[in-house]
């Protein structure tokens, strides 16, 4: 059955989408009319505390929205069902409908919802300690975690359910771990371990099948079985036939045996002559032996002497060879000597030089590593101190931890004008200035962008400085619309790499937001680079588009998104330095999974709190036995207007 359901979820998953997500089918008047019945009768068992009931219908209700169409208000109803099945401890109908709700979510395309349901779904399952039914929820999380390339939390999810599965012995559950281990360990790089599963899943498959087959062969055993009780009882009787002929046998011995022991005293007087016969014969052998022996005893002692003179000889030749080899070992000892005291000549001659050679590479490494120290004075005389972002938005920090000395992740931030100028655009002069020219001066804006440019150190340091200026010009020219910038950006880094003539593919990833306080909104584009922010004790994550900035192509497209902050709102943005770095006990990466539950664990906190706290928790996630091992940089501020 768990198997039937991950089909059946699969085909939901990918099927279903057109069939929900065309517009909502407004209710027949039978359907209004039923649900308004189902209405009244949960009243009813609502005030007659029939909870059991009242889940029931809330579940037919959500059925009759979902068909045509209204999840959201599917969902609502769904909900209703799952916390009145959990009052009342029936955990079995509780987690089915938290797979319908995941399901749901998963037709909406809103994949972080349809997770955070099916972990749901799988809680419920532990609370009734059926180990089928756990090994079925941990697969269905696995699936949506692949799907958000979650693949490390999904091994994990998935190595449990294999363990449970095997205990169990459900042979289609294991062939499934087998399947997504190997899909899942394919999308991580780590191909041999895909392969062995991949290699499992196969012979698994034949399993299963010999399975069935068993099933059939039964018949046939003990068709066999009772072949062999047949034989067996053959064999019994042909035993007991053999016993009364060997009985018969028997008696007919004692029949003869008077008259054989007749015979044998006639002839025993004859076998006491031939006895003594033969003793005499005996003794004769045995001095002719005797005679033999002696014979043999002179014979070795000749031979023993013969073998001591060839010992003799044998010891003074290997004397004499010995000699030789030592007196070689000894002119091939001298001859070493003398080459192994020149060697040491040449070594210490080359010693002299290569300590020369060193303090030379010391001395200019000296040099570099200060011209790198006076490279970082620069970067950061170019960068603004966090304080000034301070003084536009009181609650903010800057986490800038560089991998080296320089840096090629950079920040900036900047006061802009409220609205595009297109005279700065093109460069053109007007004649007059209007009140509403006047007014639009005193409006503004705040620009803020985290950047994280190709590579890192010295080479990362002069990409740094490149966006860093050309973010400057840009604004300056009036542009203030975040895709606009992250286009204008793109052309610039082409034109001043003169990526068209060369094969120079270096660029820049990075997130833009513009704060509007006039109109209470926040407009954000990225090139790769994610944002995060909290609202209202929810939090959402918006991707940046797929195009850096920077490459072959010469058009990048970007989209913008706007953000209401009416209400408090957390924002970070940042590189993936601190994602990406790999530690803890089993030297995976951070992911942006872990980041974002931390982001919202800590967000109601004051911002300098925040930044301790993110610094000191990469700190541990290192640890001694792994580096950092690429720029760190996080921006976090916190925007009421209120």
């Amino acid at each position: 059955m768990n198997y039937l359901k991950q089909v059946l979820f699969l085909i939901l998953f990918f099927c279903t989408v057109q069939i929900y997500s065309q517009t909502i089918k407004p209710l027949s008047s039978a359907e209004k009319d039923k649900v308004s019945r189902l209405s009244e009768l949960i009243k009813i068992s609502n005030n007659e505390k029939n909870y059991e009931e009242s889940a029931v219908l809330y579940s037919r209700i959500a059925f009759i929205y979902w068909k045509t169409g209204d999840s959201r208000v599917a969902i609502n109803n769904f909900e209703n069902a799952a916390k009145l099945f959990l009052s009342i401890n029936k955990f079995t109908e509780a987690y089915k409908i938290y797979s319908n709700i995941g399901i749901i979510y998963a037709d909406l395309e809103e994949i972080e919802f349809s997770l955070k349901y099916f972990e749901k779904s799988l809680e419920t399952r532990r609370k009734l300690n059926n180990k089928t039914e756990i090994a079925a929820g941990l697969i269905d999380v696995a699936y949506i975690m692949n799907t958000l390339s979650y693949h490390d939390d999904a091994i994990e999810m998935l190595e449990e359910a294999l363990s449970l599965a095997s205990k169990e012995k459900n042979s289609r559950l294991i062939l499934n771990c087998y399947q997504l281990l190997s899909t899942n360990y394919k999308q991580i790089g780590n191909i041999k371990k895909s392969q062995d599963f991949y290699t499992k899943a196969e012979s698994y498959k034949v399993f299963i099948e010999e399975e069935s087959k068993n099933e059939e062969f039964t018949e046939e055993i003990i068709e066999t079985q009772q072949k062999v009780v047949k034989t067996e009882m053959e064999k019994q009787l042909a035993a007991k036939v053999f016993a009364l002929q060997q009985e018969l046998y028997l008696q007919q011995t004692d029949s003869m045996s008077l008259t054989i022991k007749t015979k044998q005293d006639s002839l025993f007087q004859a076998a006491r002559i031939a006895k003594q016969k033969q003793l005499e014969i005996k003794n004769l052998n045995i001095a002719r032996e005797n005679q033999q022996l002696e014979i043999e005893k002179q014979e070795v002692k000749a031979q023993n002497q013969r073998l001591v003179i060839i010992m003799v000889v044998v010891g003074l030749v290997l004397m004499l060879v010995l000699a030789i080899v030592m007196l070689r070992a000894n002119n091939a000892r001298k001859k070493a000597n003398n080459k192994l005291e020149k060697q040491n000549k040449e070594i210490a001659e080359k010693s002299e030089q290569l300590g020369s050679a060193l303090k030379k590479i010391a001395h200019q490494n000296q040099n570099i590593t200060q011209s790198i120290n006076y490279a970082k004075g620069i970067q950061q005389a170019l960068l603004p101190k966090p304080e000034q972002l301070q003084a536009l938005i009181k609650e903010s920090f800057i986490l800038f931890k560089p991998r080296d000395i320089v840096s090629g992740d950079f920040y900036w931030f900047k006061e802009i004008d409220a609205k595009s100028d297109i005279f700065k655009i093109f460069g053109m002069h007007r004649r007059g200035k209007t009140e509403e020219d006047k007014d639009a001066k005193q409006s503004k804006k705040l620009a803020i962008s985290a950047v994280d440019c190709t590579g890192h150190g010295v080479p990362g340091a002069f990409m740094s400085m490149i966006g860093y200026n050309l973010l400057d010009e840009i604004t300056n020219k009036g542009i203030t619309r975040p895709d606009l910038i992250l286009e204008e950006m793109h052309r610039g880094v082409r034109s001043t790499l003169k990526q068209k003539e060369t094969n120079n593919q270096d660029g820049m990833d990075m997130a833009v937001c513009v704060i509007d306080p006039e109109k209470k909104t926040m407009e954000y584009a990225g090139a790769k680079n994610p944002l995060i922010y909290i609202q209202n004790g929810e939090i959402k994550q918006i991707k940046g588009s797929k195009d850096g900035i920077g490459g072959k192509s010469d058009n990048h497209s970007f989209s913008i998104h706007s953000i209401d902050i009416t209400t408090p709102t957390w924002v970070y943005i940042f590189s993936d330095g601190y994602i990406d770095q790999f530690g803890g006990e089993q030297g995976r990466k951070f992911m942006i999974k872990r980041f974002r539950e931390m982001l919202f664990e800590i967000h109601k906190k004051p911002m300098i709190e925040q930044k301790e706290y993110l610094e000191q928790q990469i700190k541990n996630w290192i640890g001694t036995k792994y580096s950092q091992i690429d720029d760190v940089l996080v921006m976090g501020f916190k925007i009421d207007l209120q």
